[in-house]
């Protein structure tokens, strides 16, 4: 994609707490004609009307759904058919988006990417792919002694976080390797199509559910699990957790300058970013992302703004 001229967009895992917020900051201030949301039938009422009502203020965005489908199977139609009304899709689905996940949730979620990346390909109107990547595929640079902003995206990947919350051991190596194996399917994708669809992968730092407020990081690591922040052994594990946050503004701001931002300027057709706040001394680099995208994070874990 050499403009940003955005005809319509899909996201994938739309009712997720994510995909949730992206929607709705979409539905109000996209300037977008047509918005699909995509994800497994669910028994949440009143959704659709919640976007229908949001957006009625945005004459061109005429056409908002919100669509039942199964991503990890080719055969359904109804996913597929959207992708080819839209110019960019944001892959924010996984079978289990927690690094609990099992083998059998990341070759669900991994079939879903290969899916969408295929498309991506046949599409003739699919332009843009966004891939929400994680931090776990950076995880075992944890306990090496970084200096800050040493962790760029250019370093050897180091699948899967290792730690205790306090009361149990995790390990995220199978929830990571699926989103690796995922951003190595954007990767070969983006050149065996010519670049005629652009990839951005994003490795997402840790955006909690709701307001998510710094005060509730944890060495828990999950929204899953529970943490005794009280214990100075895991003071590390905390901190390392922490500096990855990713306020609700900055993460919006990051994935609509994705969705937007020229490509021609990118090195290849396939980009990698790290996603985080701008937080003070944080090992993580966003110099990709502040380049190619002009991301410009505002808020900070330590202070200034927080939304």
């Amino acid at each position: 994609m050499n403009t940003n001229t955005q005809h319509g967009i899909a996201v994938t895992g739309a009712l997720g707490n994510l995909g949730w917020k992206l929607l709705c900051h979409l539905a109000q201030y996209g300037e977008i004609s047509t918005l699909i949301g995509l994800d497994l039938p669910t028994t949440t009422p009143g959704k659709l009307e919640h976007l229908k009502t949001i957006s009625q203020k945005k004459p061109r965005l005429n056409y908002v759904d919100l669509l039942e489908c199964d991503l990890s199977n080719w055969d359904d139609f109804r996913w597929r058919d959207a992708i080819n009304r839209v110019s960019t899709v944001v892959h924010l689905a996984a079978q289990n988006p927690y690094p609990d996940a099992t083998w059998h949730d990341a070759t669900v979620s991994l079939d879903m990417t290969h899916h969408i990346c295929q498309a991506a390909k046949d599409s003739s109107t699919l332009r843009r792919v966004v891939f929400a990547s994680s931090n776990h595929v950076m995880g075992r640079y944890k306990d090496k002694n970084l200096l800050a902003g040493e962790l760029n995206t250019e370093l050897e990947v180091g699948i899967g976080t290792i730690w205790h919350t306090g009361h149990i051991e995790i390990d995220s190596t199978i929830y990571a390797t699926s989103k690796f194996s995922g951003e190595r399917i954007c990767k070969v994708t983006g050149k065996i199509d010519d670049g005629q669809t652009s990839f951005v992968i994003i490795r997402v730092g840790w955006c909690q559910p709701g307001l998510n407020s710094p005060s509730t990081l944890s060495a828990a690591g999950t929204p899953t699990k529970m943490s005794d922040q009280h214990d100075s052994e895991l003071a590390h594990t905390t901190q390392w957790f922490q500096n990855m946050w990713l306020s609700n503004r900055d993460f919006l701001h990051l994935f609509d300058s994705a969705i937007k931002t020229y490509s021609a300027n990118w090195p290849d057709a396939c980009i990698t970013v790290n996603g985080m706040s701008d937080n003070t001394n944080m090992v993580w680099n966003l110099d990709s992302a502040r380049s190619y995208l002009n991301y410009m994070p505002e808020d900070n874990v330590r202070g200034g703004h927080q939304i």
